[in-house]
Order: C-alpha cells, then sequence, then structure tokens
C-alpha cells in the first residue's frame, strides 16, 4: 500500500518538473526570439509551432498517464478500503481471540489448580494403595490359611454329602411311609366325620326322643287282689283293688277297668294263685268285652300259679279288665299272689 502511494508522489513531481521545464524553456525563447534580428523571426516561428506541437502531444500523453494513474489510485483506494475492512474485522478476531485467550488463561490456571489438587490426591492415593497393599499381603497370608482350612471343610462336606446321602434314602422309606401314614389318616379323618355326623344325628335323635319322652303321657299301674274270689254259675270281672302303682290314673280300682288314656301300644300282664289242690284255674283278658286271651292251668300241688302278658293296640278310650269264668277259684290276701299289671309302650 506504501509502495502504490510512494509512486503516485513521484509520478505528480516528474509531471510538475516538466512543465515548469517546458515554461521556462518558452520564456527564455521568446526573450531571446524578441532580442534577434527580424531575419530570424521566421525560422523561429517555424520552432516554435514545432516546440508547442511538441509540448501539445505531451500534455496529451502527461493526461493520457494521470488518467491511468487516478484509475490505479481509484483501485488502490478501493483496495485500501477492503484492506481497512479486513483489518477492522481481523483486528475484531484478534480481539476476540485475545479474549478467548485469557478466558483460556484462566481455564489454564483452573487447570492447574486442579492439576496440584489431583496430584494431592494422587500421592494421597499413593499413600492410600501402600497402606492396601500392605493389607493385601495380610488378606492373602489369610487367604492361604483360610484355603487350607476350606479343603478340611470340603473333605468334611464329601462325608456329610455320603451322609445325607444315607439319609436321603432312609427319608424316601419315611416319606412313603408318612405318605401312607397321610392316606390312613385322611381315611380315619373321613370315618370320624362321618361318625360324627351319625354322632350329631344320633344326638338329635336323642334330642327328639327325650323330647317325646318328656311331652309325651306316662301310663302305668300295677294291683293286687285283697280278698279271695269264687265265680258261681257266671263269669266274674275281677277287681284288683289293692293298688301298687297307678301313674295316670287310668286303672280304676272300683270297676277293675284300665281306660286308655292315649292312642297307643300297651302292654298288660297279668299274675294268679289258686291253693286249691286237683282243680283246673282258668282266667280271661278282655278288650272292649272281647275276649282276647285265655290262660288254664290243674294244680296239682296244693298250689299254683297261672301268668301271662300280650301287647295291645288301644284307642282312646278303650278298656281292658280280667274275667274270672264260671267255676273257677283265685286266692288273694295283703301278700298280693295275684296281681294285674299294664303299661304305655309308645303312643301312636
Amino acid at each position: 500500500m506504501r509502495t502504490a502511494i510512494t509512486l503516485l508522489v513521484l509520478l505528480f513531481s516528474m509531471c510538475g518538473a516538466q512543465n515548469r521545464s517546458t515554461q521556462t524553456k518558452v520564456q527564455t525563447e521568446s526573450q531571446s526570439t524578441g532580442a534577434a534580428a527580424a531575419a530570424a523571426e521566421v525560422s523561429t516561428q517555424l520552432d516554435i509551432s514545432a516546440e508547442l506541437k511538441e509540448l501539445r502531444d505531451m500534455v496529451v500523453e502527461q493526461r493520457t498517464t494521470l488518467r491511468c494513474i487516478q484509475d490505479e489510485l481509484k483501485k488502490m483506494e478501493a483496495e485500501n478500503a477492503a484492506v481497512k475492512e479486513r483489518l477492522v474485522a481481523s483486528e475484531t478476531k484478534v480481539g476476540a481471540l485475545e479474549r478467548g485467550l485469557v478466558a483460556s488463561e484462566t481455564k489454564v490456571g483452573a487447570l492447574e489448580r486442579g492439576l496440584v489438587a489431583s496430584e494431592t490426591k494422587v500421592e494421597a492415593l499413593e499413600r492410600v494403595n501402600e497402606a492396601q497393599q500392605t493389607e493385601l499381603t495380610n488378606v492373602k497370608a489369610e487367604n492361604a490359611a483360610q484355603q487350607t482350612e476350606l479343603t478340611a471343610v470340603k473333605n468334611e462336606m464329601m462325608n456329610m454329602k455320603i451322609e445325607n446321602a444315607a439319609q436321603d434314602a432312609r427319608l424316601s422309606g419315611s416319606e412313603t411311609e408318612v405318605e401312607e401314614l397321610k392316606m390312613a389318616k385322611a381315611a380315619l379323618e373321613a370315618e370320624l366325620t362321618a361318625v360324627k355326623n351319625r354322632l350329631a344325628a344320633t344326638e338329635t335323635e336323642i334330642v327328639n326322643l327325650e323330647s317325646k319322652i318328656t311331652m309325651a303321657p306316662k301310663v302305668a299301674f300295677s294291683a293286687g287282689l285283697t280278698n279271695p274270689m269264687q265265680s258261681g254259675n257266671t263269669e266274674l270281672n275281677l277287681i284288683f283293688t289293692t293298688i301298687i302303682t297307678n301313674v295316670g290314673q287310668a286303672y280304676s280300682s272300683i270297676t277293675g277297668f284300665f281306660t286308655a288314656p292315649v292312642r297307643g301300644v300297651y302292654y298288660f300282664r297279668f299274675t294268679l294263685m289258686d291253693i286249691s289242690s286237683s282243680r283246673w284255674m282258668e282266667i280271661t283278658l278282655f278288650k272292649n268285652g272281647e275276649k282276647v286271651m285265655l290262660l288254664s292251668d290243674i294244680d296239682s300241688q296244693g298250689h299254683s300259679y297261672l301268668s301271662g302278658g300280650l301287647t295291645l293296640q288301644l284307642e282312646v278310650g278303650d278298656v281292658v279288665n280280667m274275667r274270672l269264668p264260671a267255676g273257677f277259684h283265685l286266692h288273694g290276701d295283703s301278700t298280693k299272689h295275684s296281681t294285674f299289671s299294664g303299661f304305655l309302650l309308645f303312643p301312636l
């Protein structure tokens, strides 16, 4: 850039010096012409015309040169402006680079401080490593001892495995037995459940029966002959006047009749005695006036007993009584050798 400016200055100087030389030369020639003789005037004017023509040619040439110089100067100014712009951009970049450099230097400082801290940590880690190396040596020694102990433990485990195999065999047998016991237990539990169910049903039935028994009417009687009895030409209704038991008051010691208080099944029994020898005994039992039983026996030893019993289904109000057929005898006194009994088995 500076070289181009220097060249322009030199060109301007050369043009100015040439013009001043031309002017000086014209003036000198004019003075010479004024002082010379008239005879040389024509020759001088021709010389002047030639000089002027030469000067005009030089001026034209200088103008052309000046235009070229001006064009080059404009180009150089444009280049200079571009160079200035690049210079400004470069300076901006340099500023940015300088700021980046400052930041980098700051980072480097931080990194250096971090490096110092890291070196400190490394030294500490080296000390820790030395301690760990020492500890590792001790651990290796312990591991060697443990390896020896582990070998002994492995041998013991092998022995235990052999023993466990034998125990497993015994355990398999035991498990089979346990399964059998479980099945037997299940069967017993099922049976126990069935028994419990039957027991519960039985208990329920017992409760029902107890309720029925508690609620059912209670009928039972026993009565005896107090005096001897003898029938004439007609049968005699027997009246057992001595009451031994009369639960429910169904037997009458006045009429000798038993009257059923409820519908049900009843059991009747009698025992009669005669003390006369070589004579027949005979007794009948009636239900609602109809004969349902007759027993007879002969006395061959001075006294004899006649006994019998039966069950009867009676409706409410049915009557049962005993009769002595015509021409027969019975013994009766306070010892109650002759008795008549009956009781309700169950209601219907």
